[in-house]
């Protein structure tokens, strides 16, 4: 099949494999069955499987991508450029082994980054896999349902309201007797177009029209004909056009904005290592491994401090929670929704199926009768004749079980006509003949006011029908209204009679107002928005524990319209919504409205939705929740799809994504910190004291450290108890401070080991101290007492050093005067930095990885227990780490100096040092020259330990600092409220012995030996609530009771609330002005 210019045009097969131009939209259905050689009765398996083989499943075409460049991408962005900028210039000064270790290190990220994304992959794909649309089909002459994926031109649909269009269709009649022709009654089936065409109205359709795929059907029912699937589809055509539109994720942009802020510093940090090493110690270089040490030290910065696994932590971190999400029933369609679900604040929830049960059960024992005569059993058969079961919707399948011989009245009666319901009009009609009479007669169910208005007494009904509703309402029970009408309409006599008014009660979950507890406790308000009677949802919400200062929409509107009657006390509207609990009586347009009223006072929003005429709101919404059984048009508008009903799904999707949130936030941290301290530890220590490091050990450093943030993406962590955001502010102040307290342990233990005796003093270990005077007075004494020679003698006149150069005359011209002091100083100072160098290298090690420890939570780091994999990174990382600074490191060649002895290379005791692996190590007069080698010592790898481990405590104070002054994730709030809390505590101790003995309530008496309470409630309790029951309340002029929402009384009411306040919203005061939860209890109960 292939693609047309005008709409409805597309390539066919009509014969065999005969290829022609039809344009469906203007040809008729006859015409069109002909073309596609199919019939009303739709195509046998067989033949749809031939079809789906020659022109393909009903899907766009993924982009192909190619495996090897996947693979190249992973080393092509910024923070690889960087890396890549590295490898350059070591190759440029001939340093084969930097370059080697520079463009492995490049390849094992990608490696690891093909791998995992890759498996990261397979689970989005997962994801997309379940919520892969489905549509009723008729095959082999039965309505079967199948994936949509595998519809093909020919096949026969079934498309009812709240159903996404799978593929470019034309209609059928909608009645089922003349399927090819239209009639003067026909209902026409109202089709939103708008993501296709940009209508802003849905567009009517009637019988030959067509419709295109990825279209939502907004009223009626139809069967239609497909004549296009995939890309020849009208919107196949349009998406092929677009195919290479990208959009940048917010992930994206906050990578970018993290990697530039460490790209910034570690380039700041190579100008001034370059600017300081050629200009004020006038380096030079030579080609050659280390043959250019001031390169080198920038090879240091640049490999140790660029965050080169960023973008795969996390993406892989952001996928993998995703997965683990949607087998906790909460299925992602959109991946950046799981950072705004992390930061949701407020929840606007239905009530039907998510706070309640949507099991409605029918109280036949209050039915409301309207006609004389009418019967309870009228009543129930003429309900379930006016069910569809077929659509398995909950209020026909009640009607339809609730009478006892529905099955067997059912084959009785034809039905001839069908309008099913719609958000708008809020009924249902069928006509029906009874084939034993031939009567005709039509029934009507719905809404109550839509059903009364109809009705031809309307007048005489309207009070009595009024006053049930509100009884209904009262006790809970939503109300359905039931009218009956002689005839099929055709003469225009359309004499309604109301029968009867239907109690339906709809129980509330049973975990639901434990639920919306913990959200409170989380910084989630959650607030019902419901198209039930404004009393059934202030009855549900009392149930539910839930405020009760809940308005109609018509308040809403009128008070967005700046009506001061229906503000009150209200500022504004915005105030209003903020602080109301809900809404009653809405349609989906005032569901859109209140999301955007509360977004434009930076709120982030969740609403949930299951119809086709929520999905504005769901599109709307920061967080678009499709609630399990959810039409496909408000599947396909949701940012998320639960799959388990209840608000229990949402809650557990929550805190999935906060999890998500903390672990990228934790290695946001940690990035931020790490190239800080690498940057200022090697660059100061490269500045002020001509230092080098191997550039081999630091990217040693970086694959452990790569391994352990990749084990960051499958963390444990605790989900943080308020909303979530990125604040980039608080990432960059907090890992600075850690960068440089780490720097300043790293300077403090270098100017403590190499600057002063302390740890041969006190530890009676070798000595590091590279001092002058130092060095003068130890090589002195080596001289004096080792060798038996004087320290001012020429080194030639030392025996092994002569042999070296052949004849004493070489050597005097090669030496030039060095002395054996020279020589001795030049050595120690060697041997002492080399140990110093892996010192050094095990200290940073140990201290930087333990530093994830303390980034992932706001606790005691040792008392938040990490996950396995965080833990054996860690450990694998120090045992390599601690085996190098144990055994040493020898540089990356054989000594290339003639001189392949050190005849001073001892330790300060004297001791041989054992070099590994062999005894030989390259001298060096200068570090400038040759290899920095690195020497291990076990005494100096405790030292590092303990050194790292008292650093490692102060941390944790530190990071509370912090989180107190930034107010991290509600810190300081959270530290507020359990202060208030165990003050409150204090109180009600005080309050309640002041209580035992003076009311006379608690003390142990001849009928109450025990002293129970729960005999007679204290007095406190009764004068608490009658105290609630003084707040002024007044009454406006829509008839609402309003309350007031003076500050001053709310925090008095909040004090004699028994809720507990760390289960209420704690949003740092941004809706004090309004209600909080613990207010609205306490006036219900007055």
């Amino acid at each position: 099949m292939g693609g047309g210019n005008a709409e409805g045009e597309v390539k066919v097969a009509v014969t065999g494999t005969s290829i022609e131009e039809v344009n469906f939209e203007k040809i008729d259905l006859k015409e069109a069955l002909s073309i596609l050689n199919t019939t009303p009765h739709g195509l046998s398996s067989a033949e749809a499987d031939k079809r789906l083989h020659e022109y393909g499943p009903n899907r766009l075409p993924e982009s192909k991508r190619i495996p090897l460049l996947v693979f190249l991408g992973y080393m092509w962005n910024p923070l690889s450029w960087a890396m890549e900028a590295a490898a350059i210039i070591a190759i440029a000064l001939l340093d084969y082994a930097d370059f080697a270790l520079i463009v492995g290190l490049l390849i094992l990220n990608a490696v690891i980054s093909y791998i995992e994304e890759a498996s990261a992959d397979n689970a989005i794909k997962a994801l997309a896999g379940a919520l892969a649309p489905k549509c009723k089909v008729i095959r082999d002459g039965t309505l079967q349902t199948l994936e949509a994926v595998n519809l093909v031109p020919g096949d026969v649909v079934v498309m009812k309201f709240g159903d996404i269009v799978a593929a470019d269709v034309k209609l059928f009649s909608d009645d089922p007797q003349r399927p090819f022709e239209g009639h003067s009654e026909e209902v026409p089936m109202q089709i939103d177009q708008a993501a296709l065409t940009g209508e802003s109205l849905p567009a009517k359709k009637h019988t030959g029209d067509v419709a295109f795929s990825g279209s939502a059907i907004k009223a009626g029912e139809r069967h239609a004909v497909v004549y296009a699937t995939g890309i020849n589809t009208f919107f196949g055509r349009a998406a092929a056009l677009i195919s290479g539109t990208n959009n940048v994720a917010n992930l994206q942009i906050i990578m970018t904005k993290i990697g530039g802020v460490c790209l910034v510093t570690i380039g700041i940090w190579v100008v001034i290592e370059l600017a300081v090493q050629f200009g004020h110690y006038r380096h030079a270089c030579v080609g050659g491994e280390e043959g250019c040490p001031t390169l080198t030290n920038m090879l240091v910065i640049l490999v140790g401090g660029i965050p080169i696994a960023m973008p795969t932590v996390l993406s892989v971190t952001l996928a993998l929670g995703a997965a683990k999400l949607a087998k906790e029933g909460a299925i992602v369609a959109r991946m950046s929704a799981v950072e705004e679900m992390a930061g949701m604040d407020i929840l606007c929830s239905d009530k039907t199926g998510t706070l309640t049960l949507n099991k409605l059960s029918i109280d036949m024992n209050n039915v409301y009768k309207c006609e004389p005569g009418i019967t309870n059993d009228d009543v129930a058969k003429y309900g379930a004749l006016s069910a569809d079961v077929a659509g398995e919707e909950p209020i026909d399948m009640v009607l339809f079980n609730n009478y006892p011989n529905a099955k067997d009245m059912a084959a009785r009666y034809k039905k001839l006509k069908w309008i099913p319901f719609n958000p708008t009009d809020k009924f249902t009609a069928v006509t029906l003949m009874d084939q034993e009479t031939g009567r005709v007669f039509r029934l009507l169910k719905g809404s109550p006011q839509v059903v009364l208005g109809k009705a031809y007494n309307k007048d005489t009904l309207s009070d009595n029908v009024n006053a049930k509703m509100v009884e209904f309402a009262n006790r809970g029970f939503r109300s359905l209204g039931v009218a009956m009408a002689e005839g099929d309409g055709a003469d225009g006599k359309n004499e309604w009679h109301m029968l009867a008014l239907l109690p339906l009660f709809d129980p509330p979950r049973h975990d639901t107002k434990d639920t919306i507890e913990y959200c409170h406790g989380q910084g989630i308000e959650v607030k019902m928005v419901t198209g039930d009677h404004l009393l059934i949802g202030k009855e549900t919400a009392k149930m539910l524990g839930m405020g009760t200062v809940m308005y109609p929409s018509e308040v809403l509107i009128k008070a967005k319209n700046g009506d001061k009657a229906a503000l009150g006390d209200f500022r504004d509207v915005t105030h209003m919504v903020e602080s109301c609990n809900g809404f009653a009586e809405v349609f989906p347009e005032h569901k859109y409205e209140i999301v955007a009223i509360l977004q434009d006072a930076d709120h982030v929003v969740g609403m949930t939705g299951d119809g086709v005429n929520d999905a504005p709101a769901l599109k709307k919404a920061d967080v678009g929740i499709a609630v399990a059984g959810a039409t496909d048009a408000a599947r396909g508008a949701a940012d998320i799809v639960l799959t388990e009903a209840g608000l229990s799904a949402i809650k557990t999707a929550v805190l999935g994504a906060r999890k998500i949130f903390q672990r990228m936030t934790t290695y946001s941290k940690y990035t931020v910190a790490m190239t800080f301290r690498i940057c200022f530890t090697f660059g100061l220590l490269t500045v002020i004291y001509d230092w080098y490091f191997p550039t081999i050990l630091i990217v040693i450093m970086a694959v452990f450290n790569d391994g352990a943030m990749i084990a960051l993406a499958k963390d444990r962590v605790e989900p943080s108890r308020q909303p979530n955001a990125w604040n980039l502010k608080n990432i960059f102040l907090m890992g600075i401070v850690y960068g440089l307290y780490l720097t300043l342990s790293t300077w403090a233990l270098y100017q403590t080991a190499c600057k002063t005796s302390f740890f041969e003093d006190h530890f009676k270990i070798f000595s590091l101290d590279d001092r002058h005077v130092t060095l003068q007075n130890w090589c002195t004494g080596y001289i004096t007492t080792v060798t038996k020679r004087l320290p001012n003698e020429s080194v030639c006149a030392f025996q092994p050093y002569a042999i070296q150069f052949g004849s004493l005359d070489d050597c005097r011209s090669e030496m030039k005067g060095e002395t054996l002091l020279d020589q001795c100083m030049a050595e120690q100072k060697y041997v002492r930095g080399a140990m110093l160098r892996s010192l050094i290298y095990n200290h940073v090690s140990i201290s930087g990885q333990a530093l994830v420890l303390v980034v992932r939570n706001q606790g005691f780091s040792l008392m938040e227990r990490a996950g396995s994999l965080t833990y054996i990174a860690f450990v694998l990382a120090q045992i390599g780490s601690t085996l190098i600074s144990v055994f040493g490191f020898g540089g990356y060649v054989p000594p290339r100096h003639r001189f392949d002895d050190c005849r001073f290379c001892t330790y300060s005791d004297y001791t041989e040092i054992k070099f590994f692996p062999s005894k030989e190590v390259p001298i060096a007069g200068t570090e400038s020259v040759y290899t920095a080698s690195v020497l291990g010592c076990l005494g100096y790898v405790l030292v590092a330990w303990i050194w790292s481990a008292i650093w490692y405590v102060l941390l944790d104070p530190i990071k509370w600092a912090l989180c107190w002054l930034l107010n991290e994730d509600g810190f300081r709030d959270m530290a507020t409220m359990k202060r208030e809390r165990r003050m409150e505590l204090a109180r009600t101790s005080q309050q309640k012995a002041a209580d035992v003995g003076v009311t006379g309530m608690t003390v142990p008496t001849a009928s109450n030996p025990l002293g129970r309470a729960s005999i007679q409630k204290p007095v406190t309790m009764v004068l608490d609530r009658a105290s609630a029951a003084l707040v002024p309340v007044h009454r406006t002029s829509d008839g609402l009771m309003r309350v007031s929402a003076d500050p001053a009384k709310a925090r008095d009411l909040a004090r004699r609330s028994r809720v507990n306040e760390g289960m209420q919203r704690h949003s740092g005061g941004q809706h004090a002005a309004g209600h909080t939860g613990a207010q609205q209890k306490e006036i219900t109960r007055a």
